[in-house]
């Protein structure tokens, strides 16, 4: 203002004098006057005289001092500017009150700025020189309207406009700290449709609270720290009247705002600059202050985390209430609250409570860090209650670690007595999701040790019909897994086991409740992200991926899939990796990025997972993914190891895996139709509890194993079903083997328009289509396909299978070590397509289908003979 004041006498015929006084000048002897005087002829002298002086000065100086001034009046009008006369040295302050005192006798001006003072009382004889003059103009903050005038300077008037609001906000008005967001907005991100907060602002803060008084800046600091004013003084050890007037300043300045420090980014400003062992010693104390008081325990905490460490043992109860507080809706704060409690508690049995507590809520956030905590209980885990004991067994079932879980539950039972109806369902959905469906007398126990003694009130009777759950799905009761799964899902808006909430989605997804599914995963999503349930969030997203495998989308699989896999490092996974890794190489491989998915097969998996039902669904990716390239034998090995375990554990798991008609599909490549066809009905056969996706894939692989004249109505069923389902790949082979179907009976036109509609389907998922299934049949063996009854048919023909020659024995020697293809060809110097050809015509001469069955049939077979010898045999 006083620029622009100036600006406006420059150009009459007046005598302009300026000086602007500063903090740093303040004991510098008539440093004001001097710039007043610069061009003042004949000053000079007289006013280096008086510098250099000693004392007070005396009224004889000042009245000569003032005739200076007084002398240019007579030649024209003298316009007599000062700024920040707050800081102006007392000799100077005295000639200005001595012109004062004159200015109603001469054509003088005398303009002077200070900084508001609000409550602070002005010192003689300061008080005396800016007492209320003829005019005094105040200057308030900057209006919403000013703010964008100031920024579009910078930026558009559009822009301005829209970005003055929030400016307005986090300046308070000041027009410095808004010229410092300008800056910052040059500087970053003109065309930003919000604030950039950048060092210029945060620069401005620091100078805004200690330009009046460094201790000003102490107290803006301890206010940020607080978060309000009522412990300030106490805080900066201050009275409470100084501090008062220091807030009245900073809210001037536009820091401050009720009390408060204004906004967050200035927060971070006065913060950001602060020393490391100050700011802990800042938060430290507070959190004293606040227990004191009896603050709620989650403000006495955010405190000690702050800090960084706990002063004394006080602290201990507060860490400990606030992480029950936090433990649902922000796990992290929870966790960190534990392991300070940890850290400084002494009495051992409360330090086991601790630990255990800590175990329960750090699985939230991340299970390998639980697990770390898991380590510390050592024999304390002895004694746990079936509260504490759940995320240990949850840990051993995510290890794959079946047994151990159920010694760890035999063992809560014995000493804690039998778990409620809640604990007992999740638990049992837990181990059934990992393990496959519990039967009475399961070898492990698991079931006898979850069996509660409650069964009187509703909502016990309630968990106890939804622990039912994979019986109701497996027995194909759509109502009633779709009732438990709802039940649970419910249930999850509090707290429950993400594997659990896991199994739920995928049951109602099974029996076709899409609505709801699409419903649940937003819902829980959601609340997962807002609570920083970083474990929840990446079950979630497994699922998501899982279902979107099943939607024929593989592009949103792959996304959500990765997304899961980067949320949890590897090794917190433990066994659970097979679902988002099996869902990413599923889709991988629809999409036709082969390498990918084979470097996906090569990742090293837990050394239980194929003891796991999600190492079934794992193996049943690996196997599509050997569909999809073509290699017919190693898909045979991937599905037939699905069908061993499967029929070998008899778990009763429901046909969310068709393994089935993917054997099927590799015993069609490999000419095995007769075989084919039986596993395709005995699919079909258990799609009847619901799924109308595995009803569709089952009808196309069936149909593909009849005639060309049959195959046209069943692929018109398999069609309704998958539209019904959503499937959009599964839906494209469909119609890409109906086409073929109408190709080969002459139907042209209906060939035509059916392949047209499944290249579109294909183009809009991203997906290729499916390897095509050859035409001659082959004589198969008997039709119950079971393992044994394959090895059987297998040693019948032994002894007459053709001999192999030297290349075949050498690959398939070391295929029955164990050695896998990439490995075979560098030891034969040879590459993976062709240890591929071998072992095809290996598999195909001594009819096998997996490598687990070499060494056997290899025994029987003869040794190549030399083309002489058998020549010689010949003639």
């Amino acid at each position: 203002m006083l620029r622009a004041f100036a600006d406006t006498w420059a150009g009459e015929d007046v005598v302009l004098l300026t000086a602007a006084a500063s903090r740093a000048e303040r004991d510098l002897r008539l440093g004001v006057l001097a710039q007043l005087t610069r061009a003042v002829p004949d000053a000079a002298g007289p006013v280096a005289g008086a510098r250099a002086g000693h004392g007070p000065l005396t009224p004889d100086v000042v009245d000569g001092l003032g005739a200076l001034v007084l002398a240019l009046t007579r030649r024209a009008p003298v316009v007599l500017v000062v700024d920040d006369v707050q800081h102006a040295d007392e000799e100077s302050v005295q000639v200005l009150l001595h012109l004062r005192r004159r200015v109603r006798g001469a054509p003088l001006l005398l303009v002077l700025a200070e900084w508001e003072r609000p409550a602070l009382v002005r010192p003689q004889p300061h008080a005396d020189l800016v007492r209320q003059p003829d005019t005094r103009v105040p200057l308030a903050p900057l209006t919403g309207a000013g703010v964008a005038e100031l920024l579009a300077t910078t930026v558009d008037h559009e822009a301005a406009t829209r970005l003055a609001p929030a400016c307005a906000h986090l300046t308070g008005g000041n027009p410095y700290l808004v010229s410092a967001l300008v800056e910052d907005q040059r500087a970053a991100a003109p065309d930003a449709d919000a604030p950039v907060v950048g060092p210029a602002f945060h620069q401005a803060v620091l100078d805004c609270a200690a330009r009046w008084d460094p201790g000003f800046l102490d107290i803006a600091r301890g206010l940020a720290v607080l978060g309000d004013a009522e412990l300030l003084p106490e805080l900066v050890e201050l009275p409470p009247a100084p501090v008062a007037q220091a807030l009245s300043v900073l809210a001037e300045a536009g820091l401050v705002l009720d009390g408060r420090v204004r906004a967050p980014e200035v927060v971070d400003a006065l913060l950001a600059g602060l020393d490391p062992r100050t700011a802990a010693d800042l938060h430290a104390r507070a959190a004293l202050l606040h227990y004191r008081r009896g603050a709620d325990a989650t403000e006495v905490a955010r405190h000690l985390t702050r800090a960084g460490g706990v002063p004394d043992p006080w602290a201990v109860a507060p860490l400990r209430a606030a992480a029950e507080q936090s433990a649902v809706d922000d796990a992290a704060f929870a966790v960190r609250c534990l392991e300070l409690a940890v850290a400084a508690c002494a009495d051992p049995a409360e330090l086991t409570a601790l630990r255990a507590a800590l175990v329960r809520i750090a699985w939230r956030v991340n299970p390998t860090a639980s697990a770390r905590h898991l380590a510390a209980l050592g024999g304390a885990v002895d004694g746990l209650g079936w509260r504490e004991a759940v995320p240990v067994i949850r840990h051993l079932l995510w290890q794959g670690d079946l047994a151990g879980a159920g010694a760890r539950m035999r063992a809560t039972r014995a000493h804690a007595g039998p778990p409620d109806a809640r604990t007992a369902a999740e638990l049992r959905l837990a181990t059934e999701w990992i393990f496959g469906r519990l039967r009475e007398g399961d070898r492990d126990g698991v079931r006898a040790a979850l069996t509660t003694a409650d069964r009187a009130e509703t909502a016990v009777h309630s968990w106890q019909r939804t622990a039912g759950l994979l019986d109701a799905w497996s027995r194909g009761s759509a109502k009633e897994a779709s009732r438990a799964a709802e039940h649970v899902l419910q249930s999850c808006l509090g707290d429950v086991a993400p594997e659990v909430g896991a199994l739920a989605l995928l049951a109602l997804d099974h029996v076709d409740r899409h609505d709801r599914v699409r419903y649940w995963c937003e819902v829980l999503t959601e609340q997962a992200a807002r609570q920083g349930a970083v474990t929840w969030q990446a079950v979630l997203a497994a699922v998501r991926a899982d279902i979107a495998v099943r939607r024929g989308d593989p592009q949103t699989a792959a996304a959500e899939a990765t997304a899961a896999l980067e949320l949890l490092p590897a090794q917190s996974w433990g066994v659970l990796v097979g679902l988002p890794l099996a869902a990413l190489i599923a889709a991988r491989s629809a999409q036709g990025r082969h390498d990918e998915a084979a470097e996906l097969v090569a990742r090293p998996v837990p050394a239980a997972l194929p003891a796991t039902v999600l190492g079934v669904r794992y193996a049943h990716a690996c196997g599509q993914h050997s569909l999809a390239t073509g290699h017919a034998l190693a898909a045979l090995d991937a599905f037939e190891d699905c069908a061993a375990w499967m029929w070998g554990r008899d778990t009763g798991i429901p046909a969310t895996i068709p393994w089935r008609s993917s054997l099927a599909q590799a015993y069609l490549l490999v000419g095995r139709r007769k075989e084919a066809r039986e596993l395709a009905n005995q699919q079909l056969g258990r799609c009847a509890g619901g799924g109308s996706r595995l009803r569709g894939i089952s009808l196309r692989v069936l149909a593909l194993c009849g005639d060309p004249q049959q195959r046209v109505p069943v692929l018109r069923e398999a069609v309704q079903h998958l539209e019904w389902s959503g499937d959009r790949v599964e839906l494209a082979r469909a119609l890409a083997d109906l086409s073929r179907a109408h190709r080969e009976l002459g139907q042209l036109s209906s060939a035509r328009l059916v392949l047209r509609k499944a290249d579109q389907l294909s183009r809009a998922c991203e997906a290729e289509p499916a390897p095509r299934v050859p035409d001659p049949v082959r004589p198969g063996r008997p039709a119950e396909v079971r393992p044994t009854a394959i090895t059987a048919a297998r040693s019948a023909v032994v002894a007459q299978a053709p001999v192999l020659s030297d290349a075949e024995r050498k690959v398939a020697e070391l295929a029955a070590d164990g050695h896998t293809n990439r490995e075979i060809g560098r030891k034969l110097y040879i590459t993976v397509s062709t240890v591929e050809q071998h072992l095809t015509r290996v598999y195909r001469k001594l009819n096998v289908g997996k490598r687990t069955e070499l060494p056997q049939v290899l025994a029987e077979v003869p040794e190549a003979r030399s083309h002489e010898h058998q020549l010689a045999a010949s003639g």
